[in-house]
């Protein structure tokens, strides 16, 4: 029926989403090796798959189809189950465990059963590593066996309902591995394979949420040295008087405005992807239902203690890549306005200094006017009477008369030429 439905082309992947990466039934006991490793930058996806079907090959085991994200496999002395992250590949080894009576949980791990020079081939750059001992107790609240933790950094807690005990000190041991034990008081293999995989995603998810303290540490050192080169020109500011200098103070802004927006970009995604971990954390302790255990803090108020102050480093630094981004903003915006007053001022003086040439122009172009016409008249005039005195005029006019009479009108008709040689190309 629903086939002749018209369906969304991602109807299939969203409703199998909840259902990926499921918890396994786990029979006690049982131990557990855990890896995630980061990929490499420009790694390609079909990397860890093809590592993983080298493996497959070498057990005769199916190997899982291209492009897979989650795999199980059973190698026989170990099972695997693999995990395809955004940012890391989780690599998750599955091994029989020993009896409850011996002396160290941890004695024989499942890594162990995974061959050297495949593990040694891993793609990317491994982050976390832990290994986690599931063990059956005769009662509750049973400590865990000299030796397996330091007693200072013991934390633990009863699970869900008391099904469990769970002991760790988040250290790493000699081999480089973290140790988590959980004590099994009766829990079914749904229960286990729930308990153990919130405990390995907590170790994962608190191991990449830290990843983003170092560029935290990096980040504020670089901050306070932009703070003080702010807080340098910002003083400076008040006594700057000359165009050139608040220029120069401006360049100097905008260079320290440039490198504070790279320090965000550079940050930007670490930071967050830190607190999207830090919430899973948060979450993965709540599907634990811890209850206290005399004497030793919970795994939650241990986590709280140590890794909250972390992430609280990580918020303050980008707060304050933000708090100092906007300072510095504000600093660029005043010294802006300073310039453009500055400049507006300094292009009224030229307007001025231009208007007065300009004036002084057209008082010298008047007096020159003034002087052409009387040159020109004189000529035209001069020339007329040397024209009119060959004649011989009768009575009382003479030629001397005429040109007297004559200066008014030349004068007037060069005057009026010159006038209208000036107009026209003002008009043009």
């Amino acid at each position: 029926m629903i086939q002749n439905l018209p369906l969304h082309p991602d109807r299939d992947l969203l409703a199998g989403e909840l259902h990926a990466r499921p918890p396994l039934p786990l029979a006690t006991p049982v131990t557990i090796s855990r890896l995630a490793c980061l990929a490499e930058p420009g790694a390609t996806k079909g990397t860890a798959i093809e590592h993983l079907a080298m493996l497959c090959r070498r057990y005769g085991v199916t190997p899982p189809a291209p492009g897979a994200d989650f795999w199980i496999g059973d190698f026989g002395r170990f099972s695997l189950r693999y995990e395809r992250h955004t940012e890391f590949d989780g690599w998750t080894f599955f091994r029989p465990g020993p009896d409850s009576g011996a002396p160290d949980p941890f004695d024989e791990t499942a890594i162990e059963a995974v061959p050297t020079d495949w593990l040694a081939a891993l793609p990317g750059r491994t982050l976390v590593a832990s290994h986690i001992a599931v063990l059956r107790t005769q009662g509750e609240d049973e400590p865990p066996p000299p030796g397996c933790f330091v007693p200072d950094n013991l934390a633990g807690a009863n699970l869900s309902a008391g099904a469990a005990t769970c002991w760790t000190d988040f250290r790493l041991g000699a081999d480089g591995f973290t140790r988590l034990l959980l004590q099994d008081h009766g829990m079914t293999p749904a229960t286990a394979g729930r308990l153990a995989q919130a405990l390995w995603e907590i170790e994962t998810y608190r191991m990449l949420a830290l990843l983003a303290l170092p560029a935290a540490r990096t980040a504020t050192a670089e901050l306070t040295r932009a703070s003080e080169r702010l807080a340098a020109i910002a003083g400076r500011l008040p006594g700057l008087s000359e165009l050139e200098e608040e220029r120069a103070a401006l360049e100097e802004l905008t260079d320290l405005a440039t490198g504070i927006e790279q320090q965000a970009a550079v940050t930007a995604d670490r930071f967050s992807a830190g607190r999207a971990y830090h919430a899973l954390v948060g979450r993965r302790l709540q599907v634990l239902r811890e209850q206290r255990l005399h004497g030793v803090p919970t795994l939650t108020e241990y986590l709280e203690r140590r890794l909250d102050p972390a992430m609280a480093t990580v918020d303050a630094a980008r707060n304050r890549i933000q708090t100092l981004s906007t300072r510095c903003a504000r600093a660029v915006e005043l010294l802006r306005a300073r310039v453009a007053v500055a400049q507006e001022e300094q292009t009224q003086r030229l307007l001025a200094a231009m208007a007065d040439t300009g004036r002084a122009q057209l008082r010298l172009q008047e007096t020159v006017e003034g002087l052409s016409v009387a040159a020109i008249s004189y000529y035209v005039l001069s020339l007329l009477g040397y024209a009119i005195k060959p004649f011989e005029f009768g009575g009382w006019l003479r030629g001397e008369m005429i040109v007297a009479v004559l200066v008014p009108v030349i004068a007037a008709i060069v005057w009026t030429r010159m006038r209208r040689r000036r107009i026209k190309p003002s008009l043009l």
